[in-house]
């Protein structure tokens, strides 16, 4: 038996962007939300880096930030690099100024904002796999979705949001090409420390020839290290296996020092990372947020952020374009088209400052020389 329902927006996809775009929506308008997203909200979640910028976009989704626990955000990190010499320098993100920033525990965060979508009225779809979407005569939208007790759901919306990250599947399912720019992947694990070691409160970050390492303290007692290297490279060296993993951290020459304390580390697990824009102003009532929309080099620092702000300018387009301005969406677009161009010229210039390996593939592709 085929349930049906109705909103007036779909949202696919429950991170961060898609809990935003639902809580802009809410919060500014009286349409019907519906979030649908494939896991049962149990992915593995990456400490990531902010600045205060965050807390204002917070304040636009009517959430304050006493509203997270105290064990949210680690304070006052200082973030370092050996990069383009052997030598450690401070370093800021290569996209903001501000000296000022923190950690983010993003298990916490990304459950408040689902929270805080559900109880603003949103409707979650959880465990949800989405079949197929078809577009109406009206430009309206059907989706064909199975969940996993409840069967098959038939969900009519206005409005069809993706939000589903890098691989940006509704695009992909509707026939919407992303144009990618490099290859880049993440193999990284997370590390528990022990009771008795007080962990230093920074980012440490180290090039080698295969691609680049990331450390960095995270809330509850933990660390992340991460390799970010080229999908061709990952393959070539089995980087998946953990001995071939370990075998690239032993030749760090600063990282492999700060994991003396750890009391265990989990698993290795692999993410894609690469940079990409998505033109989703092809269809009508459509339009993709986050990653879906443009995804960048984690050595921006731009995920988060970009993903709540994409989220909070498309749905305040959306609501422009349902009160009769035509070129809302594809404003939107140009203004997400204008940011990638910015960021692809910083982003080469700040890979062109390591010269060592200019002979490797993971470099010479980001130097050109």
């Amino acid at each position: 038996m085929i349930s049906h329902f109705e909103s007036d927006v779909l949202i696919v996809g429950g991170g961060p962007a898609g809990t935003s775009a639902a809580l802009s929506l809410l919060n500014y308008s009286n349409l019907k939300v519906a979030i649908v997203e494939q896991s049962a909200f149990d992915g593995i979640k990456v400490g990531e880096q902010i600045n205060p910028s965050l807390f204002e976009l917070l304040e636009y989704l009517k959430i304050s930030r006493s509203s997270f626990s105290e064990n949210s955000f680690i304070h006052g990190y200082s973030s370092h690099a050996a990069w383009g010499s052997s030598r450690i320098v401070s370093r800021e993100s290569i996209f903001s100024t501000q000296e000022e920033n923190y950690q983010l525990d993003r298990e916490q965060f990304d459950s408040l904002l689902l929270i805080k979508a559900s109880k603003k009225g949103a409707t979650i779809f959880p465990r949800t796999r989405c079949i197929d979407f078809r577009q109406t005569e009206n430009n309206g939208w059907e989706a064909d979705l199975m969940h996993q007790s409840r069967g098959r759901i038939l969900l009519q919306a206005k409005y069809l949001i993706d939000a589903t990250g890098r691989h940006a599947n509704v695009c992909r399912k509707l026939g919407i090409d992303s144009v990618k720019h490099d290859e880049l992947m993440a193999v990284g694990t997370f590390l528990h420390l022990k009771d008795s070691v007080v962990p230093r409160q920074e980012i440490l970050i180290e090039t080698i020839k295969e691609g680049w390492w990331y450390c960095a303290t995270l809330p509850n007692r933990k660390m992340t290290v991460t390799l970010f290297t080229d999908a061709g490279i990952l393959k070539e060296k089995q980087l998946q296996k953990k001995e071939n993993w370990e075998r690239l951290l032993s030749i760090t020459s600063h990282i492999k020092h700060k994991l003396k304390d750890e009391l265990s580390y989990e698993g290795l697990w692999i993410k894609s990372a690469f940079s990409q824009i998505t033109n989703s102003a092809v269809r009508n009532n459509f339009i993709a947020v986050g990653d879906a929309a443009a995804s960048f080099d984690p050595i921006s620092s731009m995920g988060i952020g970009f993903a709540i702000s994409s989220a909070c300018h498309a749905t305040r387009a959306i609501l422009d374009y349902n009160r009769g301005y035509q070129f809302a969406i594809a404003d939107y677009q140009q203004n997400v088209y204008n940011i990638f161009e910015n960021y692809l010229s910083v982003k080469s210039q700040f890979y062109k400052k390591e010269k060592r390996w200019q002979d490797s593939a993971f470099w010479y592709k980001r130097t050109g020389s």
